[in-house]
């Protein structure tokens, strides 16, 4: 399973900061039952979840989401006996077994725990409730709910580093910093096997080009919510927060570098030295290839109903024509040809392309083609070295890249 280093890193440390806080390590989700329940789903096959929830049942989705084996106290009841194996799956045992008396009979009074708790319990109760994992009214409660067993699932998943990674939500009011921090961190990154793979493909003429991608700063979102939007300006991304705002659409936001690699031209002029974001390399006498860091916007809306909504404010607002060629009343960086995707169907304006995604480790490129070229792009591709898989994944784009991705009109 995926594992973020960095957001669980990130969790450990506010667990221990936050241990005397009646604001708990970990936010509360504010997501609905459904929504968490999807989320479950895509991400750990958690089909469904009884009204009720055993200790069998709730402890199976539990080593599901973890990849652990947990284990429960058969001496407690009810939410007591579930504490070892949420701190077990969380990551968090260990933290809970370091406290001693005088810490968690603090914490617990702190959070005015009335209910009788001593030794491993106590320690268990404490950990759990100042890390967020467990709220404190649930922390009395004999029979888990859906509800309440889906929320501490989610918060188990963000623990580990396996529910989503984001920056925020289009509507925070700091959005626009974090989202520059993100774009600031970025440079380029590169694989010795996918770079032989893509300079093949590109001197093969199997492609023009594709991107590079690192599993590490997938967004982790509900597909059938979410497209990604690709760009090269942050001045951009930020007008497009700014237009949802102005729209009342409301979206989790997550900022997933990109190394858009493509053939130079010997005729654009001389090689220029390479930057932090920007690198020509030379793969044969008569092969140069660029390597820029690009961005994906990845977005989760609040409904299908904005998802689809935000191809017409991009033709409205930040798609190029001759019409408006100098791009007056359009954000800033518009292109002739925006790009944005979904790996669940669309309808509309969106097509149908294919992304031929190979895999080393953590990266992956991706070459787009489209659908009908898609079985001859799989066999040269797959020519090109035996030990690789290709697998194409459908994504639905925007019209205007379609038209671009098949030769068609400029615009």
């Amino acid at each position: 399973m995926k594992y973020h280093l960095k957001k669980a890193i990130t969790a450990i440390v506010l667990a221990g900061a936050m241990l005397f806080s009646s604001v708990p390590a970990f936010a509360q989700s504010s997501a609905s039952t459904a929504e968490n329940m999807q989320y479950l789903n895509t991400y750990f096959q958690i089909g469904s979840v009884s009204d009720t929830v055993s200790v069998e049942e709730f402890c199976s989705a539990l080593e599901k989401i973890s990849g652990v084996e947990v284990s429960y106290d058969t001496e407690t009841t009810g939410m007591l006996q579930l504490l070892k194996p949420i701190l077990q799956a969380a990551a968090m045992e260990e933290l809970a077994l370091t406290f001693p008396e005088e810490k968690y009979s603090k914490i617990l009074s702190q959070y005015n725990i009335s209910i009788p708790l001593k030794g491993v319990t106590a320690q268990y109760a404490a950990c759990a409730l100042s890390t967020g994992l467990v709220q404190k009214e649930e922390l009395t409660t004999s029979d888990i709910s859906k509800a309440q067993a889906l929320r501490i699932y989610m918060a188990v998943a963000d623990a580990i580093g396996e529910g989503r990674n984001f920056l925020g939500y289009s509507n925070d009011p700091d959005i626009y910093g974090k989202i520059h921090n993100a774009w600031d961190s970025f440079e380029i990154f590169s694989d010795e096997k996918l770079d032989e793979i893509g300079s093949k493909a590109v001197q093969n003429k199997i492609t023009t080009g594709y991107n590079l991608k690192k599993d590490s700063y997938d967004a982790h979102f509900i597909p059938e919510l979410t497209l990604r939007y690709g760009h090269d300006d942050i001045k951009h991304a930020n007008q497009i927060i700014a237009l949802l705002q102005s729209e009342d659409i409301v979206a989790k936001v997550q900022l997933e570098p990109k190394i858009s690699i493509y053939e130079y031209l010997l005729d654009w002029g001389p090689v220029p030295e390479p930057e932090p974001r920007y690198e020509v390399k030379q793969f044969s006498d008569d092969l140069y290839l660029v390597y820029a860091v690009e961005y994906d916007l990845a977005l989760e809306f609040e409904s299908t109903q904005d998802k689809a909504k935000f191809d017409s404010l991009i033709l409205k607002y930040a798609k190029k024509n001759d019409e408006n060629a100098t791009a007056e009343g359009l954000l800033y960086g518009s292109w002739w040809q925006p790009l944005y995707t979904s790996t669940t169907a669309m309808t509309g304006n969106y097509r149908k392309i294919t992304d031929n995604v190979i895999k080393n480790g953590e990266y992956s490129i991706h070459p787009f083609c489209l659908d009908t070229d898609a079985s001859k792009v799989k066999e040269q591709l797959t020519a090109l070295d035996s030990s690789i898989t290709v697998n194409q994944v459908s994504l639905w784009c925007d019209e205007p890249f379609y038209r671009y991705l098949a030769g068609d009109d400029y615009q």
